[in-house]
């Protein structure tokens, strides 16, 4: 290996903030995921693909400390180099050392306004206990106001200023899904995982969620791994893709090696399909995007 490229592949890897390795999760006789392999670089969106079943978010919740596979190793590394094993971490102390996610379906408190729900995300970095709490005392006042000065930022950054004081439960479907990203981006974290955040949202609600995305990472700095069906979305937000099958990963790559890998398509299309798609063009006239579904039904 040359100098320069072992200068190069040195700076991926001091790049990289979350690194899976061998990552084996079973239930019995059923394997979810096999010996996967995923690097989320520093500042980048990753984007999780695959069919339904293919191991998504049994990944995500191995990530998250829902899930503790029983192999491989899961690494979280701050921006100083510090290195985090999260194998068998549980779920808080995972967000507490900069990991964040959404859920595929919506978890608010609907009965609080949407300012509450991301003020108690907020308050999870702060250190008032109980006594300071009850009792009012100054550095409890002065987080008190932090953290309702940081909920208001950050309504205002996914653009819901003006829905600050309504009831979660009475909010769009595309609101609950900006705010429960509000929440998450509360506990500060370096990395977010975005569980199909499109679900369920109108074409309109899908391309402003494309740019909040871009925004979260271009002007928060944070780094973004995305589990989504609408490849739309993910051809137009992502860096890179990660495709998974059956629980192992059968392809990675940019967005524009991914659509058209045959692997890919005979996950999605099968082999007859892929065939058509690839080397004889698409029937249908517009069935599939660049050689994936333009869009699947939801599920892992």
């Amino acid at each position: 290996m040359s100098a320069a490229m072992a200068e190069a592949a040195g700076k991926t890897a001091a790049d990289t903030v979350v690194s899976v390795s061998g990552l084996t999760l079973r239930f019995g006789g059923l394997v979810c995921l096999s010996d996967v392999e995923l690097a989320l670089r520093r500042g980048e969106i990753l984007a999780v693909i695959g069919p339904n079943g293919a191991g998504k978010t049994s990944l995500f919740n191995s990530l998250t400390g829902v899930y503790v596979p029983q192999e491989g190793s899961i690494t979280l590394t701050d921006p100083d180099g510090a290195r985090h094993p999260l194998l068998g971490r549980k779920t808080h102390v995972v967000n507490r050392l900069g990991m964040a996610r959404t859920f595929q379906n919506i978890r608010l408190f609907g009965a609080l306004t949407a300012l509450e729900n991301v003020k108690i995300a907020a308050e999870t970095r702060q250190k008032s206990g109980p006594l300071g709490i009850m009792f009012g005392l100054p550095h409890a006042r002065r987080n008190e106001r932090e953290s309702d000065r940081r909920a208001h930022e950050l309504l205002d950054f996914v653009g819901m200023a003006d829905k600050l004081n309504e009831l979660a439960a009475s909010l769009s479907y595309g609101e609950q899904r900006r705010l429960e990203i509000a929440r998450a981006l509360a506990t500060d974290p370096q990395v977010l995982l975005l569980d199909e955040p499109a679900a369920g949202t109108n074409p309109t609600e899908k391309l402003e969620l494309a740019e909040l995305i871009k925004h979260i990472n271009r002007e928060l700095g944070i780094s973004v791994l995305l589990i989504e069906h609408d490849m739309r979305l993910v051809m137009s937000v992502a860096d890179r893709v990660t495709v998974l099958n059956f629980g192992k990963v059968i392809a990675s790559g940019t967005p524009s090696e991914v659509q058209r890998n045959r692997a890919v398509v005979e996950a999605y299309l099968g082999a007859e399909m892929a065939h058509e798609v690839l080397d004889g063009g698409d029937a249908d006239g517009g069935a599939v995007e660049g050689g994936v579904p333009a869009a699947r039904g939801e599920g892992e």
